[in-house]
């Protein structure tokens, strides 16, 4: 699979070098998910829970992995590394409620204690009972909350680069914030979105400059309500965060096995954050990626998927 998987990412590369040339970019840019989407084996499902509509792809066979987005993203941030775990494990991504194809209402909360609710909502509507639960940066942050407040439905919790370590170094980010500069993570332009793909990998992955400048106008688009869900996730004082439930007090009697991932070289997120939730949970597993930015999942997605499963075979 993994072999099959490096060779279509290959042959995908090669292939967007023409298409991007005579294709509408909107029309390109999805082709390329439908592409990764498909390489991965992951199909587009949606359930209503309640208000809400969720989306989110699923594929693999195995036991459950619930995997969830960061701060601005979506559920195909995950599409990379799903193509390394589908043989092993039935693998779902959602789009967070106020992301990709969720619900999107300004009105509501979404502060980490909302999403944990809804979290719980949206795995019994989809007929989870217990599962592995995944979480990169703002979603590690809601993973955690919700392993420690519903530890009987997780089996194992693994938390890539995630936010709410409140005793975690200060990152480059938030050292700009302090200093009263705009959160790099709410790009307004172009240039600022480009700044922002720069900052969080050591090396971006190829992406052609249409596709930067669509996805650009896309954030835009959503600037009010992702300008709200970041106030609520990261309750800012003085230009630092202060967590409503920092990931290092509500874990400290976590028992469930944990994986800790991390990036050397995370500029949203310190990584001296992995070494505090070790202290915090001393039966975590932890794997710290040399050269590597804030999405590993993205950047490395191979050496990524390499680590959760040497952690779940060992449990």
């Amino acid at each position: 699979m993994k072999k099959r998987f490096t060779f279509l990412l290959l042959g995908l590369s090669v292939s967007l070098v023409f298409l991007y040339t005579v294709t509408p970019v909107s029309t390109l840019f999805h082709y390329l998910i439908k592409t990764e989407r498909s390489m991965a084996s992951l199909d587009v499902n949606r359930v209503k829970v309640g208000e809400l509509e969720i989306e989110y792809l699923r594929g693999g066979s195995g036991p459950q992995l619930v995997l969830l987005h960061g701060f601005g993203a979506d559920k195909d941030n995950w599409n990379r590394l799903s193509g390394y775990l589908v043989d092993q494990f039935d693998v779902i991504a959602i789009d967070l409620p106020g992301f990709g194809n969720s619900t999107k209402n300004i009105a509501l909360d979404y502060d980490v204690a909302s999403q944990v609710d809804r979290l719980h909502r949206i795995t019994a509507a989809i007929g989870l009972e217990k599962f592995s639960l995944a979480g990169s940066s703002m979603g590690g942050y809601i993973a955690g909350n919700f392993a420690a407040q519903y530890p009987n439905s997780v089996d194992k919790l693994w938390l890539i680069s995630p936010f709410g370590v409140e005793g975690a170094q200060i990152s480059d980010m938030f050292a700009a914030t302090k200093k009263g500069l705009a959160p790099i993570v709410l790009p307004k332009t172009e240039a600022e979105f480009s700044a922002l793909f720069d900052f969080l990998f050591v090396e971006p992955p190829f992406i052609p400059s249409p596709i930067i400048r669509y996805l650009a106008s896309q954030v835009s688009e959503n600037i009010a309500i992702n300008s709200k869900i970041f106030e609520q996730i990261h309750r800012m004082k003085n230009g630092e965060p202060h967590p409503d439930l920092p990931l290092d007090k509500v874990l400290n009697h976590y028992k469930g096995p944990v994986l800790v991932s991390w990036g050397d070289k995370d500029r949203v997120l310190h990584v001296s954050g992995a070494s505090v939730l070790k202290q915090v949970i001393p039966h975590a597993r932890l794997a710290v990626m040399t050269d590597v930015g804030h999405l590993p999942m993205v950047e490395v997605p191979s050496a990524t998927a390499e680590s959760f499963l040497t952690f779940t075979n060992a449990h």
